[in-house]
């Protein structure tokens, strides 16, 4: 068995799929690059994946109605909220400060897609 081998066996028993899958590709437009930039693209790549997949798994389990995002909120549409009291939610203070957030209105004002979206 030659090195190419081992190493995508290794990558695959290390469940490094990101790296696994994109290496040959990645290093054949590397020619000019160093061995450290080579490997600090190919894990920052393999984090970022692994993230997003915990994320995602984290989203599933939580149980939420859908996927929403802060940057899909449509702030000049919605005037009666004030997107500074939104940004200053986003930071989650309000967990570490152990207090409690609600959001409070009609139907139809986006409480639902702000409380999926707070990360």
């Amino acid at each position: 068995m030659d090195s190419y081998e081992r190493v995508h066996e290794s990558l695959i028993s290390l469940g490094m799929d990101t790296i696994e899958h994109t290496i040959d590709n990645y290093l054949e437009n590397a020619r000019d690059k160093s061995i450290m930039e080579i490997l600090d693209h190919l894990l920052s790549e393999e984090v970022k994946s692994k993230l997003s997949k915990r994320y995602d798994t984290k989203l599933k389990y939580a149980g939420f109605p859908f996927r929403k995002t802060m940057e899909e909120f449509d702030f000049p549409f919605q005037r009666s909220i004030d997107k500074s009291v939104i940004d200053d939610l986003m930071t989650l203070r309000f967990m570490h400060n152990k207090e409690n957030m609600v959001f409070l209105g009609p139907p139809g004002v986006g409480k639902t897609h702000l409380s999926v979206a707070l990360k």
